[in-house]
């Protein structure tokens, strides 16, 4: 397997959320412009750990991250970081969408205004298309920017979330269950969606769907109860994984 830089290096990250250990010395390397599934059963510590990298566990009251998370070599957690910028850097996709109830224009538009990175309007508007363009909506959309996002379908409403994300070119993005909340054909338009923006982010996806894992990742990596077990090309991670637990999840004895 061709070997990528790292973007993001995991070191011995725990997260307790009061007396309870939710996820314990986990290291892992996060290659740039790859994309690598963390998958594992409900509870197992996946999402924990996905919310690490952008700093979200600090909005939750009681959680303590202990350890540390490199990107580009500076460690996120660090005292002078303002996590708002670095949210900025890496970008999170959640489970359901989440539009905000403004216009699809204003939706796109919110990040790049909030970080103040266009000179005016004419540059926002540039912003705003080609992030459309990256998630194949232009065509879909074009002639109502004006209306609410909210109208849209569900698959279309996680689209214009993932191009919320994408118009502050972030470095990085993060997906947490992206497509559980979707029918078949638009999971479909999800998943070639995130294979092609690979080609231009680091992407960390949380999926409950082996299958999906195996469709779209480069790597995986195997949680159990608060651990990580192991991570590895996913080819090798489902057809002969080191641990006999992981094989036990991927075949179908637990989880």
């Amino acid at each position: 397997m061709e070997k990528y830089p790292n973007k993001m290096t995991v070191c011995d990250v725990s997260v307790h959320y009061g007396d309870k250990r939710a996820l314990g010395g986990v290291s892992l390397d996060i290659p740039e412009n790859q994309i690598i599934a963390l998958i594992g059963a409900s509870g197992c510590g996946k999402s924990t750990f996905l919310r690490c990298l952008n700093r979200m566990n600090d909005e939750i009251s009681g959680c303590r991250v202990a350890g540390e998370i490199l990107l580009d070599e500076q460690n996120i957690y660090a005292q002078n970081v303002d996590p708002v910028l670095m949210r900025a850097r890496v970008g999170m996709v959640f489970q359901k969408p989440n539009p905000f109830p403004k216009s699809i224009f204003d939706n796109i538009a919110f990040g790049p205004r909030i970080h103040e990175i266009t000179q005016s309007e004419a540059e926002l508007k540039d912003i705003v298309h080609s992030a459309l363009e990256r998630v194949g909506m232009i065509d879909e959309v074009k002639n109502r920017l004006g209306d609410s996002a909210i109208g849209l379908s569900s698959g279309q409403q996680q689209r214009i979330c993932i191009a919320r994300a994408v118009a502050i070119a972030p470095e990085g993005v993060l997906m947490d269950e992206p497509c559980s909340a979707l029918d078949p054909i638009a999971t479909a338009k999800i998943e070639g969606l995130i294979e092609a923006l690979a080609a231009d982010y680091t992407i960390v996806i949380v999926t409950h769907s082996m299958q999906q894992a195996a469709r779209i990742s480069q790597r995986s990596a195997f949680f159990h109860l608060g651990e990580l077990i192991e991570v590895d090309g996913t080819s090798k991670i489902f057809t002969s994984p080191n641990d006999p637990r992981t094989e036990n999840y991927i075949t179908g004895r637990f989880g």
